[in-house]
């Protein structure tokens, strides 16, 4: 493997300073020349040469081809929803792509993101996504014709689209969401999310999945037999009990509480360490990986990088003999022992600079005397709670290293900070402020407690392809200087054809 490392190094070099280079490039002629006015409110833009332009959040502005300003009109919305939607004479746009079929004379919007002509229906998303249809080595080529040839620019962000065979729809729960009217009386109907259907749904019974604590889920429904992910039918059935269990770095459970059975997203948990329970807490103040208990290990789920699929990770052995109940924030009690949740993270430093190399989800054993006695809540609880074991004092914290709190458990040193983190919250009054907190622990006033190491769960960082993203972020530096070059050479050159193009008796009158 080492003798091979520098031959791929120096491939992933050439790629990476033609790659650049051509982004570059890309970069430089990125938007059309001239100005772009803004039609209404919506997402679309015309210029003094009558062209249209729609603007794709994270690629910018794509050309309608063929559409004139003069003839174009959008959908008129009163909320943000439906501004990328518009028509020239013969095609509906989302985005800058026709909804290929359907007729702008007799278009129209059903709500929710769906539109129809009487023949055809579409969904039209709102939001801007990645086309990750538009391969990597297809989008450099794109890029490279784009920028050198003139060709059409890389569709790399899209508004995504579904044609539907249905046209007699009526939208249902919020945005995505649709039926056909005939689902929406005593006949069989398709139910849609986003254009694909729910297979099986009964659009009258549809509903959302609520979570904990009352409030309804995001894309978990139910027809209250089976339940699905956006469009995707799961294979456990509705019962009172199940629930969202929580939204954690961007990924929503789902559990069943009665079977154990739980999901990341529309994936279920291996059903062999099933039941699952989550005995640790939602909360990501002091945690990068949501643990489950599951038979014979701890568990979380790992979401791959740049998707939405991922994989089920055992962290370690259930340490557990007996329940585990919340105390406060990231404490809990087992039997006779104090546990305590918290993060870190590993930075190496290298020749190119820090780098994340992991990040971990500690669990400790907090050595304690007595049972806990409760003294007060630190802003209502928002911010924490102060208990009390034996002769310590404690602050459970509940900001997280996001506020830069470090520890999920401070030992109270200086009793003092024990009345003014428990102070009343005044509403017109002067209150404990993260940055207070953050002082008492610089003062020394609070000080992170110390516990026995459990277990751990670690998503690693290292390998090659760190590496090499160094290496590619270094050439990106030098390609960013070569694609300038490329600008100002092309500019010398248009100037220099403008010169030579005009008549040389003009050459007396400069000076």
């Amino acid at each position: 493997m080492k003798d091979k490392k520098p031959i791929l190094l120096c491939l992933f070099a050439l790629f990476a300073v033609l790659f650049t280079v051509f982004f570059m490039v890309y970069v430089a002629s990125y938007e059309e020349d001239g100005k772009f006015t803004q039609i209404g409110s919506s997402e679309f833009y015309a210029t003094p040469q009558s062209k249209i332009y729609a603007l794709i959040p994270s690629g910018g502005k794509f050309e309608l081809k063929g559409v004139r300003a003069d003839k174009f009109r959008f959908f008129a919305s009163e909320s943000y929803r439906g501004r990328n939607v518009g028509m020239g004479e013969s095609a509906v746009y989302c985005g800058n792509l026709a909804m290929i079929g359907l007729d702008p004379s007799r278009a129209r919007a059903i709500g929710n993101g769906y539109f129809t002509d009487g023949r055809v229906s579409y969904f039209c998303s709102d939001a801007g996504e990645r086309n990750y249809e538009l391969g990597g080595f297809t989008e450099m080529v794109q890029t490279v014709r784009y920028a050198l040839l003139g060709a059409d620019k890389p569709q790399s962000y899209i508004y995504k689209t579904q044609r539907i065979s249905g046209v007699n729809l009526a939208p249902i729960l919020d945005f995505g969401f649709a039926a056909e009217k005939a689902a929406l009386g005593n006949e069989s109907g398709k139910v849609y999310f986003e254009g694909k259907q729910l297979e099986g749904a009964d659009a009258r019974a549809l509903r959302y999945v609520l979570d904990a604590r009352g409030r309804t889920s995001d894309f978990y429904v139910t027809d209250g037999r089976n339940v699905y992910f956006k469009s995707s039918r799961l294979a456990v059935k509705f019962t009172p009990e199940l629930h969202e269990a929580a939204y954690f770095n961007g990924v929503h459970y789902l559990l069943e509480p009665a079977s154990g059975v739980v999901y990341a997203d529309e994936h279920e948990f291996a059903p062999k360490f099933a039941p699952y329970s989550l005995p640790f807490g939602v909360s990501g103040a002091h945690a990068y990986h949501l643990l489950f208990r599951g038979k014979g290990g701890i568990y979380f789920w790992q979401r791959h990088s740049g998707g939405e699929s991922g994989e089920l990770k055992r962290a370690a052995d259930d340490p557990f003999a007996g329940e585990i109940s919340p105390l406060a924030g990231s404490v809990f009690i087992s039997g006779a022992h104090t546990y305590f949740v918290q993060s870190r993270e590993v930075w190496h430093r290298n020749k190119s600079g820090r780098r994340l190399s992991s990040r971990h989800t500690e669990l400790f054993r907090l050595k304690t005397s007595e049972q806990w006695r409760k003294i007060g809540l630190v802003r209502n609880g928002v911010y924490g709670a102060v208990y009390a074991n034996g002769d310590k004092n404690y602050y459970f914290d509940a900001l997280g290293t996001g506020q830069l709190i470090d520890s999920s458990v401070y030992e109270i040193v200086d009793t003092v900070a024990i009345e003014i983190l428990t102070r009343p919250y005044d509403p017109r009054g002067q209150n404990i402020s993260g940055a207070g907190i953050r002082k008492m622990i610089k003062d020394g006033q609070l000080v992170p407690a110390q516990g026995e190491l459990v277990f751990e769960a670690v998503t690693s960082y290292d390998g090659e392809e760190r590496y090499y993203l160094w290496i590619f972020m270094a050439v990106a530096i030098l390609a960013a200087i070569a694609g300038k070059a490329y600008e100002y050479k092309s500019r010398a050159k248009a100037v220099e054809n403008e010169t030579a193009t005009k008549p040389r008796g003009k050459a007396k009158f400069r000076r």
